[in-house]
Protein backbone atom coordinates (compact mmCIF):
# COMPACT_ATOMS: atom_id res chain seq x y z
CA UNK A 1 0.00 0.00 0.00
CA UNK A 2 0.95 3.22 -0.64
CA UNK A 3 2.19 6.07 1.74
CA UNK A 4 0.18 8.38 0.68
CA UNK A 5 -3.08 5.90 0.33
CA UNK A 6 -5.56 7.18 3.49
CA UNK A 7 -7.83 4.82 4.53
CA UNK A 8 -10.02 4.71 7.87
CA UNK A 9 -9.54 2.11 10.48
CA UNK A 10 -10.04 1.57 13.86
CA UNK A 11 -6.78 1.48 16.81
CA UNK A 12 -6.99 -0.36 19.80
CA UNK A 13 -4.43 0.08 22.15
CA UNK A 14 -4.61 -2.55 25.43
CA UNK A 15 -2.33 -1.68 28.14
CA UNK A 16 -1.52 -4.08 31.33
CA UNK A 17 -3.25 -2.00 34.29
CA UNK A 18 -0.52 -1.81 36.87
CA UNK A 19 2.76 -3.51 34.89
CA UNK A 20 5.03 -1.30 37.16
CA UNK A 21 4.13 -3.21 40.10
CA UNK A 22 4.04 -6.96 38.52
CA UNK A 23 7.65 -6.27 37.92
CA UNK A 24 8.44 -4.98 41.35
CA UNK A 25 5.90 -7.33 43.06
CA UNK A 26 7.28 -10.71 41.11
CA UNK A 27 10.70 -9.95 39.41
CA UNK A 28 11.21 -9.66 35.59
CA UNK A 29 10.85 -13.40 34.79
CA UNK A 30 7.16 -13.79 36.29
CA UNK A 31 6.00 -10.43 35.53
CA UNK A 32 7.21 -11.16 31.76
CA UNK A 33 5.48 -14.61 31.58
CA UNK A 34 1.98 -12.93 32.73
CA UNK A 35 2.47 -10.16 30.72
CA UNK A 36 3.34 -12.52 27.33
CA UNK A 37 0.18 -14.93 27.92
CA UNK A 38 -2.01 -11.75 28.97
CA UNK A 39 -1.08 -10.40 25.40
CA UNK A 40 -2.01 -13.80 24.19
CA UNK A 41 -5.21 -13.72 25.45
CA UNK A 42 -5.64 -10.46 23.46
CA UNK A 43 -4.18 -11.28 20.25
CA UNK A 44 -6.43 -14.04 20.36
CA UNK A 45 -9.29 -11.72 20.84
CA UNK A 46 -8.38 -9.66 18.15
CA UNK A 47 -7.88 -12.53 15.19
CA UNK A 48 -11.59 -13.84 16.22
CA UNK A 49 -12.77 -10.15 15.25
CA UNK A 50 -11.03 -9.68 11.91
CA UNK A 51 -8.25 -7.50 13.83
CA UNK A 52 -4.82 -7.54 14.04
CA UNK A 53 -2.13 -7.00 16.42
CA UNK A 54 -0.28 -4.48 14.85
CA UNK A 55 2.82 -4.74 17.56
CA UNK A 56 3.21 -5.03 21.09
CA UNK A 57 5.29 -2.16 23.15
CA UNK A 58 6.54 -3.53 26.61
CA UNK A 59 2.82 -4.44 28.32
CA UNK A 60 0.95 -2.46 25.36
CA UNK A 61 -0.49 -4.02 22.27
CA UNK A 62 -1.50 -1.62 19.26
CA UNK A 63 -4.10 -3.68 17.63
CA UNK A 64 -6.27 -2.57 13.79
CA UNK A 65 -9.50 -3.38 13.21
CA UNK A 66 -11.39 -2.71 9.78
CA UNK A 67 -14.39 -0.97 11.44
CA UNK A 68 -15.97 0.69 14.63
CA UNK A 69 -18.01 -2.10 15.27
CA UNK A 70 -14.94 -4.67 15.28
CA UNK A 71 -13.29 -2.77 17.71
CA UNK A 72 -16.29 -2.11 20.31
CA UNK A 73 -16.93 -6.07 20.18
CA UNK A 74 -12.81 -6.83 20.80
CA UNK A 75 -12.80 -4.14 23.91
CA UNK A 76 -15.39 -6.09 25.44
CA UNK A 77 -14.40 -9.45 24.83
CA UNK A 78 -10.66 -8.31 25.59
CA UNK A 79 -11.96 -7.38 29.08
CA UNK A 80 -14.25 -10.20 29.45
CA UNK A 81 -11.43 -12.85 27.76
CA UNK A 82 -9.20 -11.54 30.72
CA UNK A 83 -11.69 -12.25 33.38
CA UNK A 84 -12.02 -15.94 32.42
CA UNK A 85 -8.53 -16.23 31.88
CA UNK A 86 -7.76 -15.13 35.51
CA UNK A 87 -10.63 -16.93 37.15
CA UNK A 88 -8.80 -20.26 35.28
CA UNK A 89 -5.91 -19.73 36.94
CA UNK A 90 -3.49 -18.84 33.83
CA UNK A 91 -1.90 -16.21 35.28
CA UNK A 92 0.42 -17.27 38.31
CA UNK A 93 0.00 -13.76 39.59
CA UNK A 94 -3.45 -14.17 40.18
CA UNK A 95 -5.69 -11.67 37.97
CA UNK A 96 -4.36 -9.51 35.19
CA UNK A 97 -6.34 -6.43 34.52
CA UNK A 98 -5.99 -3.88 31.13
CA UNK A 99 -7.41 -0.69 29.89
CA UNK A 100 -8.30 0.17 26.60
CA UNK A 101 -8.51 2.75 24.73
CA UNK A 102 -9.74 3.50 20.51
CA UNK A 103 -10.70 5.68 17.62
CA UNK A 104 -11.86 5.26 14.31
CA UNK A 105 -10.24 7.36 12.04
CA UNK A 106 -8.16 8.22 8.89
CA UNK A 107 -4.98 6.42 8.90
CA UNK A 108 -1.94 6.32 6.65
CA UNK A 109 1.14 4.15 6.30
CA UNK A 110 4.81 4.78 6.42
CA UNK A 111 6.30 1.00 5.23
CA UNK A 112 4.36 -1.22 7.71
CA UNK A 113 4.18 1.67 10.19
CA UNK A 114 0.56 2.57 10.45
CA UNK A 115 0.47 6.27 11.56
CA UNK A 116 -2.12 9.32 11.00
CA UNK A 117 -5.31 10.67 13.44
CA UNK A 118 -5.96 6.92 14.61
CA UNK A 119 -3.02 5.83 16.26
CA UNK A 120 -2.22 8.95 17.43
CA UNK A 121 -6.09 9.85 18.70
CA UNK A 122 -6.36 6.07 20.22
CA UNK A 123 -2.70 7.05 22.19
CA UNK A 124 -4.09 9.93 23.64
CA UNK A 125 -7.15 8.25 24.40
CA UNK A 126 -5.46 5.34 26.65
CA UNK A 127 -4.09 7.35 28.49
CA UNK A 128 -6.42 8.60 30.16
CA UNK A 129 -8.47 5.22 31.04
CA UNK A 130 -8.46 3.46 33.94
CA UNK A 131 -8.65 -0.21 35.36
CA UNK A 132 -10.92 -2.24 33.48
CA UNK A 133 -12.21 0.62 31.61
CA UNK A 134 -12.67 1.16 27.83
CA UNK A 135 -12.95 4.62 26.50
CA UNK A 136 -13.00 5.99 23.20
CA UNK A 137 -13.99 9.40 20.97
CA UNK A 138 -17.11 10.72 20.13
CA UNK A 139 -15.93 10.22 16.50
CA UNK A 140 -16.14 6.37 17.38
CA UNK A 141 -19.07 6.39 18.97
CA UNK A 142 -20.75 7.99 16.36
CA UNK A 143 -19.72 5.69 14.13
CA UNK A 144 -21.60 2.80 15.78
CA UNK A 145 -24.78 1.38 15.42
CA UNK A 146 -27.54 2.48 17.70
CA UNK A 147 -27.48 -0.83 20.09
CA UNK A 148 -23.77 -0.61 20.37
CA UNK A 149 -23.89 3.03 21.52
CA UNK A 150 -26.89 3.58 24.13
CA UNK A 151 -24.38 2.96 26.98
CA UNK A 152 -21.84 5.42 25.90
CA UNK A 153 -20.97 7.78 28.56
CA UNK A 154 -19.63 10.99 28.14
CA UNK A 155 -16.52 11.47 30.22
CA UNK A 156 -14.36 14.32 29.58
CA UNK A 157 -13.48 17.18 26.70
CA UNK A 158 -9.48 17.59 26.01
CA UNK A 159 -7.83 19.57 23.37
CA UNK A 160 -6.76 16.51 20.75
CA UNK A 161 -3.37 15.98 19.50
CA UNK A 162 -4.16 15.13 15.93
CA UNK A 163 -6.32 18.37 14.57
CA UNK A 164 -6.88 22.35 15.97
CA UNK A 165 -10.26 21.64 18.17
CA UNK A 166 -11.51 19.58 21.18
CA UNK A 167 -11.28 15.79 21.81
CA UNK A 168 -14.69 14.04 23.54
CA UNK A 169 -13.73 11.37 25.28
CA UNK A 170 -16.84 8.52 26.00
CA UNK A 171 -16.49 5.37 28.26
CA UNK A 172 -17.89 2.14 26.80
CA UNK A 173 -18.75 -0.09 29.80
CA UNK A 174 -18.64 -4.22 29.59
CA UNK A 175 -19.43 -5.63 32.72
CA UNK A 176 -23.25 -6.78 33.12
CA UNK A 177 -23.87 -4.82 36.47
CA UNK A 178 -23.03 -1.44 34.58
CA UNK A 179 -25.62 -2.40 31.75
CA UNK A 180 -27.96 -3.27 34.41
CA UNK A 181 -28.04 -0.03 35.78
CA UNK A 182 -28.46 1.86 32.21
CA UNK A 183 -31.41 -0.46 31.19
CA UNK A 184 -34.14 2.07 32.47
CA UNK A 185 -33.18 4.44 29.88
CA UNK A 186 -32.90 2.57 27.04
CA UNK A 187 -35.96 2.12 24.54
CA UNK A 188 -38.80 -0.36 24.63
CA UNK A 189 -38.27 -3.36 22.87
CA UNK A 190 -40.52 -2.30 20.63
CA UNK A 191 -38.52 0.82 19.73
CA UNK A 192 -35.19 -0.75 19.14
CA UNK A 193 -36.14 -3.75 17.87
CA UNK A 194 -35.36 -2.29 14.23
CA UNK A 195 -37.48 -4.94 12.72
CA UNK A 196 -35.53 -7.65 13.16
CA UNK A 197 -36.28 -11.50 13.67
CA UNK A 198 -33.69 -14.52 14.43
CA UNK A 199 -35.02 -17.65 12.73
CA UNK A 200 -33.60 -21.31 14.38
CA UNK A 201 -34.24 -24.38 12.89
CA UNK A 202 -33.22 -27.90 14.35
CA UNK A 203 -34.22 -30.65 12.34
CA UNK A 204 -37.24 -29.34 11.19
CA UNK A 205 -38.30 -27.61 14.59
CA UNK A 206 -38.55 -23.55 14.11
CA UNK A 207 -38.14 -21.22 16.86
CA UNK A 208 -38.57 -17.57 15.97
CA UNK A 209 -36.82 -14.55 18.14
CA UNK A 210 -37.76 -10.77 17.88
CA UNK A 211 -38.77 -8.04 20.31
CA UNK A 212 -41.69 -10.28 21.48
CA UNK A 213 -39.91 -13.50 22.03
CA UNK A 214 -36.29 -12.41 23.16
CA UNK A 215 -34.47 -15.48 25.37
CA UNK A 216 -34.22 -19.12 24.58
CA UNK A 217 -32.35 -21.52 25.99
CA UNK A 218 -30.69 -24.40 24.01
CA UNK A 219 -29.57 -28.04 25.81
CA UNK A 220 -30.19 -31.61 26.07
CA UNK A 221 -32.26 -31.05 28.87
CA UNK A 222 -35.94 -30.82 28.59
CA UNK A 223 -36.89 -28.29 30.38
CA UNK A 224 -34.91 -25.88 27.47
CA UNK A 225 -36.66 -23.62 25.13
CA UNK A 226 -34.72 -25.67 22.22
CA UNK A 227 -33.48 -29.39 22.75
CA UNK A 228 -30.46 -29.83 20.82
CA UNK A 229 -29.71 -34.27 20.86
CA UNK A 230 -26.10 -33.45 19.88
CA UNK A 231 -23.36 -36.10 21.76
CA UNK A 232 -21.18 -32.82 23.40
CA UNK A 233 -23.71 -30.71 24.25
CA UNK A 234 -24.45 -29.86 27.75
CA UNK A 235 -28.12 -29.86 29.80
CA UNK A 236 -27.63 -26.23 29.68
CA UNK A 237 -25.69 -25.62 26.94
CA UNK A 238 -26.28 -21.62 25.81
CA UNK A 239 -28.59 -18.79 25.83
CA UNK A 240 -29.96 -16.24 23.08
CA UNK A 241 -31.20 -13.00 23.94
CA UNK A 242 -32.75 -10.30 21.89
CA UNK A 243 -31.28 -7.05 23.58
CA UNK A 244 -30.28 -3.50 22.40
CA UNK A 245 -31.28 -4.88 19.28
CA UNK A 246 -29.52 -7.24 18.36
CA UNK A 247 -29.02 -11.65 19.35
CA UNK A 248 -26.53 -12.35 21.93
CA UNK A 249 -25.39 -16.01 21.85
CA UNK A 250 -23.89 -17.08 25.15
CA UNK A 251 -21.99 -20.27 26.00
CA UNK A 252 -22.75 -21.93 28.93
CA UNK A 253 -20.97 -25.52 28.23
CA UNK A 254 -17.95 -27.52 28.85
CA UNK A 255 -17.78 -28.50 25.64
CA UNK A 256 -17.75 -24.90 23.91
CA UNK A 257 -20.30 -23.77 21.08
CA UNK A 258 -19.14 -23.58 16.94
CA UNK A 259 -20.47 -20.72 14.83
CA UNK A 260 -19.98 -21.24 10.94
CA UNK A 261 -21.39 -18.01 9.63
CA UNK A 262 -22.38 -18.14 6.08
CA UNK A 263 -19.59 -15.42 5.26
CA UNK A 264 -16.27 -18.01 5.92
CA UNK A 265 -16.08 -16.58 9.27
CA UNK A 266 -15.75 -19.75 12.10
CA UNK A 267 -15.21 -18.78 15.58
CA UNK A 268 -15.32 -21.03 18.92
CA UNK A 269 -16.71 -20.16 22.49
CA UNK A 270 -16.05 -21.37 25.83
CA UNK A 271 -18.21 -19.35 28.47
CA UNK A 272 -18.16 -16.32 25.82
CA UNK A 273 -20.61 -14.21 24.16
CA UNK A 274 -21.23 -13.46 19.95
CA UNK A 275 -23.38 -11.62 18.28
CA UNK A 276 -25.53 -13.45 15.58
CA UNK A 277 -25.78 -12.05 12.35
CA UNK A 278 -26.75 -12.84 8.70
CA UNK A 279 -27.23 -16.55 8.46
CA UNK A 280 -24.89 -19.66 9.16
CA UNK A 281 -24.94 -23.11 11.42
CA UNK A 282 -23.99 -23.24 15.11
CA UNK A 283 -22.99 -26.48 16.81
CA UNK A 284 -23.59 -26.74 20.19
CA UNK A 285 -20.39 -29.36 21.88
CA UNK A 286 -19.23 -30.46 18.64
CA UNK A 287 -18.49 -29.62 15.11
CA UNK A 288 -19.75 -30.52 11.44
CA UNK A 289 -17.10 -33.48 11.48
CA UNK A 290 -17.55 -35.05 15.17
CA UNK A 291 -21.27 -34.26 15.66
CA UNK A 292 -23.15 -33.17 13.13
CA UNK A 293 -26.82 -33.52 15.33
CA UNK A 294 -25.33 -30.40 16.91
CA UNK A 295 -26.18 -28.22 14.52
CA UNK A 296 -28.71 -25.44 13.96
CA UNK A 297 -29.30 -23.64 11.38
CA UNK A 298 -29.97 -19.53 11.88
CA UNK A 299 -30.82 -16.59 9.68
CA UNK A 300 -31.31 -13.23 10.85
CA UNK A 301 -33.69 -10.96 8.82
CA UNK A 302 -35.64 -7.76 8.99
CA UNK A 303 -39.75 -7.70 9.13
Amino acid sequence: MSDDTIQKLAILYADVSGSTHIYEKYGDVIARQNIETCISVLSDVAASLDGDVVKTIGDEAMCKFPNAVRAAMAATAMHEALQLASEQGQFSIGEVHVKIGWHYGAVRYRGKEIIGEAPIIAQQVIHLAKKDETLTSSQSVDALPEELKYDARFINSVEADAWDGELKIYGLPWEEKEEVTRISQLPSAEEDADHKALLLDYGGIQIRLDSGHTHCRVGRGETNDLCVDGKFTSKSHAEITFRHGVFHLRDNSTNGTAIYFANGRNIRLHREEELLTDHGTIYFGGTPLNDPHAGVIFRCHRI
